[in-house]
């Protein structure tokens, strides 16, 4: 019986991605570096900001907008909670 060449080529563009099998967040981080890196990623994209901060700056600030949208994203999920809970009883 003969493998599908479709099958092999989706095995090798996983295994590529994946190195052969490591999960994702091991290659690239927990969800908060890959917060972090994308908001400095953002960062560096205005040319504003990356003209007047630096780099230690730049990853400071980032992790302080992480934790900010973390805090407000909680605040949400807590009041659809509550929502849900006022609509049950």
């Amino acid at each position: 019986m003969t493998r599908d060449p479709m099958l092999d080529k989706i095995h090798n563009v996983l295994s590529g991605f994946t190195s052969d099998g490591t999960p994702l967040n091991a290659l690239v981080g927990d969800k908060m570096e890959y917060g972090v890196t994308i908001l400095t990623a953002a960062m560096l994209a205005n040319e504003n900001l990356s003209a007047c901060m630096d780099a230690e700056e730049m990853v400071d600030s980032a992790i302080h907008y992480y934790h900010i949208v973390q805090e407000r994203v909680g605040y949400y999920k807590q009041n659809q909670v509550q929502s849900l809970e006022k609509m049950i009883d």
